[in-house]
């Protein structure tokens, strides 16, 4: 079974315009990398290498935003201390794949929803952004609750969870891995996470950038 979250929940986080106040220094860095990210979608692209050139910038942002070190710890909960070092690099090395390209599949839709910062909540772990994302082509449908939990890093800060709906994604991460591990062992879980990398490579070379909603590694 695939893990219930999928990572639409992240593409909220780069593309939509922003109804908010200030909020406090988390909110405010995500408004930043959020004006960052529609200065490059305004730009015009008229060729694949220029499609391909802004892609790659906006995946950057991504990338830069996201504590993927955190993320994996928290992913993998226990099993994290009992990798070594070479399996807990390819481990994050290859969910760090699977996060990029499921985002650049969707980059065309991410200016669908408009997001209202509501507010920004001090935890022991560092803060919660809370959000709410409605969709601009479905203005009935109910908006989307999300929240982001970030820490500082250094003096940048950085995302490693979303929770959508109620529903986190570092929580789902963990059950299913730990699912993967107790039953098949570590190695099974590399194996299909490799494989579904190979699948969503092998698809990005034959489909358009308008993919169905992204998810996220590995299957059952």
């Amino acid at each position: 079974m695939r893990i219930v979250l999928l990572l639409a929940s992240v593409i909220f986080l780069m593309g939509s315009s922003v109804a908010a106040a200030q909020g406090g220094p988390a909110t405010r860095y995500v408004r930043e990398q959020n004006e960052r990210v529609n200065h490059i979608l305004d730009r015009h692209v008229t060729t694949d290498a220029e499609r391909a050139s802004r892609d790659a910038e906006i995946t950057r942002i991504l990338v830069d935003i996201l504590d993927f070190d955190e993320l994996c710890r928290r992913a993998l909960d226990t099993h994290w201390e009992t990798l070594t070092p070479a399996q807990r690099t390819e481990f994050s090395s290859i969910l760090r794949q699977l996060v990029e390209r499921n985002y650049r599949a969707n980059l065309e839709r991410i200016r669908d929803y408009q997001i209202d910062y509501t507010r920004e909540e001090t935890t022991s772990n560092g803060v919660v952004v809370h959000m709410s994302a409605r969709s601009r082509a479905s203005r009935r449908e109910p908006p989307v609750e999300m929240s982001y939990s970030m820490h500082l890093v250094g003096s940048d800060w950085r995302v490693f969870d979303v929770v959508t709906d109620s529903v986190s994604l570092v929580h789902g991460y963990q059950q299913q891995f730990h699912r993967i591990i107790t039953r098949d062992g570590f190695d099974t879980l590399i194996t299909r996470m490799r494989d579904r990398l190979a699948h969503e490579t092998g698809s990005a070379t034959s489909t358009s950038a308008a993919s169905p909603t992204p998810t996220p590694p590995p299957t059952h």
